[in-house]
């Protein structure tokens, strides 16, 4: 990759892989356990809030303390944390209030993990080639997203759902390895106090005033709060006619193979039109998908579903990432990846317990198509500020 570190670059596809097999093994396996322990479609929508809300009080921070002290350190306490949020869904399985803690402290791992990550990608990428930058690492970030939910296929030996203790102990693995990728990650940081740089309000506010900062900002937390509606409401098609959970297995997969495709696609479709142009067809054609996974449609379709919303989805992360990397200052680029994180926690933390609420009067299926029109709505927001140009 152009403008990357080569002896570090390994390393951050490394990481990246293992994060997303854990989250995209551990957040529907903690859905499917809720189930299990007698807790409600609506309890769901809570789960996905634990995960979301908490970190979104320490996004802004733990961008700044990234610039500073480096992204060895923070994604060293990532890893530390996602072990924990792993040991604690092992013990908790039969208790919904103790999968509630395993989802929040997965939740504040997974940002740490992630904010590294991010930071570390675009310290080692150069203007101009950042889009192919964050397009190869959300690439390897679907790698794992795919093969995640490939555990969810095997069968309890006790019930119709998952087989929970390998899900759960199969990830506690991968958290392990992470621990030692994060060790080679590498850092970038200039050996800067925090108290020797502008707040991290007053710098939020200067890059959300770039042209358009703030539309991909609210245009890509709804296409992630999407993803994460999928992480807790497909698994609740389970409890439907004719919808086992391997086919949800299946969605799950199908969807992270569609994000893959779509991303190694980037760097040619990111040739052939605006980044503003993308946003938009992609925000529209997930919006029409994702409500038909809601809807009755059977096996065949939901899987195609899937997979156009997963293609469509996957064009959103590398856009955003990639636009505010260029317009933030070269000492606050994580504080702007950060910033992009707060959006994308608030809407996970709305969003899906707004959807939760809806579960009483629509169930998951038109939560899902609920959800399919705020995507239309961040497609609206792109649109209108492709008008302004």
């Amino acid at each position: 990759m152009a403008g990357a570190n080569g002896s570090k670059w390994p390393w951050i596809i490394i990481h990246a892989v293992l994060v997303q097999v854990l989250t995209y093994a551990v957040r529907p396996g903690l859905s499917f356990a809720v189930l299990e322990a007698g807790g409600q479609e609506a309890v769901i929508g809570l789960l996905a809030t634990s995960f979301a809300l908490p970190a979104l009080l320490l996004a802004l921070p733990a961008g700044r303390l990234t610039d500073g002290r480096g992204e060895r350190t923070i994604a060293l306490l990532g890893s530390v944390l996602l072990i924990a949020a792993i040991g604690i869904a092992l013990v908790s399985v039969q208790s919904v209030s103790g999968l509630m803690i395993a989802a929040l402290v997965l939740g504040v791992g997974h940002l740490l993990s992630i904010i590294s990550e991010q930071t570390a990608v675009a310290n080692r990428s150069k203007s101009g080639s950042r889009e192919s930058a964050f397009g190869l690492y959300t690439l390897s970030a679907s790698i794992g997203q795919a093969l995640g939910p490939l555990l969810l296929a095997v069968p309890s030996p006790s019930g119709p759902g998952p087989n929970l203790p390998l899900v759960f102990g199969s990830a506690m693995v991968a958290a392990v390895l992470l621990s030692i990728a994060s060790v080679f990650l590498g850092s970038s940081s200039r050996g800067e106090t925090t108290s020797k740089r502008p707040g991290s309000l007053a710098s939020s506010r200067r890059i959300l005033q770039a042209p358009g900062a703030f539309r991909a900002v609210v245009a890509g937390g709804i296409a992630i709060a999407s993803v994460d509606v999928t992480l807790a409401f497909w698994p609740a098609l389970s409890t439907q006619p004719g919808v086992s959970a391997a086919l949800v297995s299946l969605m799950l997969t199908s969807r992270a193979l569609a994000t893959l495709a779509s991303r190694a696609a980037l760097p040619a479709l990111s040739r052939r039109l605006s980044r503003r142009l993308l946003l938009l067809i992609s925000l529209g054609v997930a919006a029409v998908t994702l409500a038909l996974t809601g809807l009755p449609i059977g096996p065949i379709w939901l899987v195609i579903s899937a997979v156009l919303y997963g293609f469509a989805i996957g064009v959103t992360q590398p856009i955003t990432m990639a636009w505010l990397t260029d317009v933030a200052p070269v000492d606050q680029r994580g504080l702007a990846l950060s910033l992009r994180l707060v959006g994308n926690r608030l809407a996970q933390s709305v969003i899906p317990a707004g959807a939760g609420l809806l579960t009483p009067i629509t169930g998951g299926g038109g939560v899902l198509v609920a959800i399919g029109g705020s995507l239309a709505a961040a497609a609206a927001v792109a649109y209108s500020q492709r008008k302004r140009e």
